[in-house]
């Protein structure tokens, strides 16, 4: 069985293009017999002739007129892709899951820097918490994530990307000007403003009152961060936080440090894909692009 090929389609279109086997012959450096058989072949694959022969000369029939069309089509894909990489690149998106701190921090001057590079590649952004990215990278929806203390297995490769401290802040306008230490046991009695089970600030907070054996039961769940400082500047409780998160408002005045007893947390970030992926030019740049931020 002879099948159709990108040799037969090429052949023809220069046969069409020249109207004659000897000038074809001649373009692409074939015998004249060499042409012959080809598009022969091609008509038989076909079952319809595509030439009609009168007096030694050659002529485009109808079918063949179509045919043309379609292969013109045809050879242009094709050569589209070949040239994958350079055709499709700036087009194919990146998906990346951030943490919401990372979300708040770092995101936006990363991304609009990767734009500058990469003005006409598609991004797609999920700001959620660890297991929820992490959900997204298993069942393949993201690409890369950047975000904090990952639990590493097989599954996934980590970079590390950055280190935060974890601090408790409350307002500025408020007792904690006068008293800003709190001993392990006088945790119960405050109100907590907290981010949700599953995110690396409530667990870690967990973690260490559980230890402490004590049971907290926040005034304020969230997980929007934003909603949480701005509850906690108006004096509706106390709340975790990064250190770089809290930053501008220590700085402003608005939020004021609250030492407690024993307690002192870190927060690792990470660079996270799925093992084995490798990372593309882009993927790298982006990678640049947050560690530059952070």
């Amino acid at each position: 069985m002879i099948l159709m090929n990108m040799r037969q389609l090429t052949i023809f279109l220069e046969v069409c293009h020249h109207m004659s086997i000897t000038k074809t012959a001649r373009s692409l450096y074939l015998s004249q017999p060499a042409i012959s058989k080809a598009i022969k072949e091609l008509e038989t694959e076909i079952d319809t002739p595509l030439f009609d022969r009168i007096n030694g000369k050659i002529y485009l029939n109808e079918e063949g007129k179509l045919f043309r069309l379609k292969a013109k089509e045809l050879l242009k894909d094709f050569e589209e892709l070949k040239n994958f990489k350079c055709t499709y690149e700036d087009s194919t998106p990146i998906r990346v899951g951030v943490s919401l701190t990372i979300a708040l921090k770092t995101l936006p001057l990363a991304i609009k820097s990767f734009k500058k590079k990469y003005p006409e590649t598609p991004i797609q952004l999920y700001a959620e918490n660890v297991e929820q990215i992490q959900k997204r990278l298993l069942n393949g929806d993201i690409d890369i994530a950047f975000t904090e203390d990952f639990e590493q297995n097989q599954l996934f490769y980590l970079e590390a990307l950055s280190t935060y401290k974890m601090i408790c802040v409350g307002s500025a306008n408020s007792q904690w000007q006068q008293k800003s230490y709190l001993k392990k046991g006088e945790l119960v009695n405050q109100s907590f403003l907290l981010r949700e089970r599953g995110s690396t600030l409530r667990d870690t907070f967990d973690a260490f009152v559980n230890k402490e054996k004590l049971t907290i039961q926040p005034l304020l769940e969230s997980v929007n961060t934003e909603i949480l400082i701005n509850a906690t500047k108006h004096n509706l409780g106390l709340t975790i936080l990064p250190a770089p998160l809290a930053q501008e408002d220590l700085a402003n005045h608005e939020l004021i440090e609250i030492t407690i007893e024993d307690f002192n947390a870190y927060s690792t970030n990470y660079i996270v894909t799925l093992h084995g992926k490798k990372k593309s030019t882009k993927l790298k740049n982006l990678i640049s692009c947050f560690k530059e931020f952070e």
